[in-house]
């Protein structure tokens, strides 16, 4: 039965593809025949240590390796009640010591595991903590520590720390404007119920237009998050909050005028210091960079009637939920009118010192009538049309970002730029990274509890192979 094993192990390991493998280990305790597995990634961002926590059923393991990866620590327990139902974010007290933290489905109670990676223990209890009339919006990692969000209906921000006393201590409050409709972090669904009405980007992987077509949006960069705000036909409104100092400060930016008639359809994107904003109508449409100081750098613009010259692609419609079709429309007019009916956005990414851009609108997918199931644990699950559905980690935008790459139907163009915005041309717009990944998955067998995640400033891809009970680790 081991060579058995041992043959399977080998047979999957061909299949990597000449792909450089960083961690590779077996667990023989995981049931071969069960597929419940969990896989999470966490990062400290100050040594480079990784740490992989890997559950199945009742019991989890944490292993921890070092910058090389080299295992320097390990640690086995009792997995969380299972009343919650995902993880949350992370924390790391020390070198060795890495928290998780799950919430139950509501989002207002929570627990968390905590591995001492040194001593091979772990902790598992509830935290001690209610909201006070406010509703959870999201997390942030910040220097390993826990951030978390929330909202009032009355447009309060709170941010929470996870402390090393395993609860919520709240560390900053702001007040942003409750009176305009457009700048809500809470949208009402009925009387009694709201909803989260900002969407998280994560914007060092490539994100589909119909994510960075959602009209509020906020960013984590370094030691800043930044929110937008659309405020329809006049203007984004940018909040920076300054983790260090925990100051709030505001920058309005104003939306391209057309040179034909209004625009009809606005949006924006944040990547690196720089807002870009996309405007279009049926007869035109403009493409702008600018810094903070609200200095345009770039401007780009077509006109229905002439041919859009900064562009790197056809211009293309992604045609079926499966993302397997794809066709081209012919003229400017066509792509003008469809980003005009649909939900406009822009989504950047920079490789190789060059920014890949892609320019379009979403379109609305019909999800086959598939609503909210039960969600593995750690988790939630998507719709991706078709009655199907995908489980995807509710901590890790990476892995959002690209399940949704899979998963989306919109028209675009694909553009390149230099450092300065400059458009190169006559090149190909080259796969990204989640185009790589994507084109190695179709070859895996018996795969399954995958993560894609950025460590030390690269993206990973890693998952667990059923019929060999091994975890591994591949960098792209």
């Amino acid at each position: 039965m081991k060579n058995i094993f041992i043959l399977i192990a080998f047979l999957w390991a061909c299949t990597t593809l000449g792909q450089e493998s960083a961690i590779r280990f077996n667990n023989l305790d995981f049931k071969a025949k069960k597929r419940n597995i969990e896989n999470y990634s966490l990062s400290d961002s100050k040594t480079n240590n990784l740490a992989i926590i890997l559950a199945q059923k009742e019991k989890v393991y944490g292993y921890l390796y070092s910058s090389d990866f080299k295992k320097i620590g390990e640690a086995t327990g009792a997995h969380i009640d299972r009343k919650y139902k995902k993880v949350i974010g992370y924390s790391i007290d020390g070198e060795k010591t890495y928290t998780l933290v799950f919430s139950a489905i509501s989002n207002k109670r929570f627990g968390y595991i905590s591995f001492d990676l040194e001593k091979g223990e772990t902790t598992t209890d509830e935290v001690e903590f209610k909201f006070d009339g406010e509703q959870y919006l999201e997390t942030i990692n910040f220097e390993n520590r826990l951030v978390m969000m929330s909202a009032t209906k009355n447009n309060v921000l709170i941010l929470r720390e996870f402390t090393s006393d395993f609860t919520f201590e709240k560390i900053a409050t702001f007040q942003l404007d409750s009176d305009d409709k457009e700048q809500r972090l809470l949208r009402r669904k009925s009387f009694l119920t709201s909803f989260i009405g900002i969407t998280k980007i994560e914007n060092r992987v490539p994100n589909t237009i119909e994510r960075s077509s959602k009209k509020n949006k906020f960013y984590h960069q370094d030691d800043k998050v930044y929110i937008t705000f659309e405020e329809d036909e006049k203007q984004t409104i940018l909040c920076i909050i300054d983790l260090t100092s925990l100051a709030l400060t505001t920058k309005l930016f104003e939306y391209p005028e057309g040179r034909i008639s209004d625009f009809k359809n606005h949006n924006s994107f944040i990547h690196g210091e720089n807002l870009f904003h996309i405007a279009s109508s049926r007869d035109e449409m403009i493409f702008q960079v600018k810094n903070f100081n609200n200095e345009i750098l770039k401007e780009y613009y077509v006109d229905k009637e002439s041919e859009i010259t900064f562009k790197n692609s056809s211009i293309l419609q992604s045609g079926s939920t499966s993302n397997k079709g794809k066709r081209e429309l012919k003229t400017t007019k066509q792509f003008l009118r469809k980003i005009t009916n649909g939900n406009i956005g822009l989504s950047i990414l920079k490789e190789d010192e060059n920014y890949q851009i892609t320019l379009g609108s979403s379109v609305l997918m019909n999800s086959g009538g598939v609503g909210f199931v039960g969600a593995p644990m750690g988790g939630t699950t998507i719709s991706v049309g078709g009655g199907n559905i995908i489980y995807t980690p509710a901590y890790n935008p990476t892995f959002l970002s690209f399940n949704g790459y899979v998963y989306s139907k919109a028209v675009y163009i694909n553009a390149l730029f230099d450092a300065d915005f400059n458009h190169i041309k006559e090149t190909a717009f080259e796969d990204n990274i989640f185009d790589r990944i994507k084109d190695y998955k179709e070859d895996l067998k018996w795969n399954m509890a995958e993560d894609i995640f950025i460590h030390n400033n690269k993206t990973y891809f890693s998952s667990w192979n059923v019929k060999g009970r091994e975890y591994h680790l591949l960098e792209f």
